[in-house]
């Protein structure tokens, strides 16, 4: 028998090519679209609040209206947020710590609303605008964080679809 023949075949030269990668919105492109729901679900939420408020303000004290509107909007905004915009199973952890977001917003606004108006000498109603559009960059991202930590995917995503679309 030759040597040769015991020999297994030469590998072949021919590497397989690697299957491409699926395609996955780049992390700053979904962080901006996220961003965009975000903001359009607190506009929508505003509508929310208000319209609760505004027709429990008739049967009881306005705090109370307000609390009660605040609470409503909270949980709608975490719903939605949750489901649209993070694409992810609302857990009661994830709930729980949801309102450091408007907390921050609150605080955050607040600040700068003072800050421009006693000192840059700002317009009241200018100053509550601009402090709201600045400090809700710094909203988005606590409230993603708050939902999204330790998260599950949403019903209709299974968990690999789920990372990909949160990065």
């Amino acid at each position: 028998m030759n040597h040769d023949e015991t020999r297994p075949p030469p590998a072949s030269t021919h590497t397989p090519e690697p299957e491409p990668a699926p395609r996955t919105q780049p992390a700053r492109a979904r962080t901006l679209g996220q961003f965009a729901t975000f903001a359009a679900i607190g506009v929508a939420n505003t509508a929310v609040y208000y319209a609760v408020y505004a027709t429990l303000n008739h049967w009881i004290p306005y705090l109370a209206a307000h609390v009660l509107g605040w609470t409503v909007s909270i949980t709608v905004s975490f719903l939605l947020n949750s489901y649209i915009t993070c694409r992810t199973r609302p857990t009661w952890r994830a709930f729980a710590r949801y309102p450091l977001s408007g907390a921050v917003n609150v605080v955050g606004s607040g600040i700068l609303l003072y800050l421009a108006v006693s000192t840059l000498g700002m317009n009241e109603d200018i100053a509550a605008v601009a402090a709201g559009v600045l400090v809700t960059p710094v909203s988005f991202l606590l409230a993603r964080w708050a939902i999204d930590s330790g998260a599950a995917p949403a019903p209709e995503e299974g968990p690999v679809r789920a990372r990909a679309s949160r990065g």
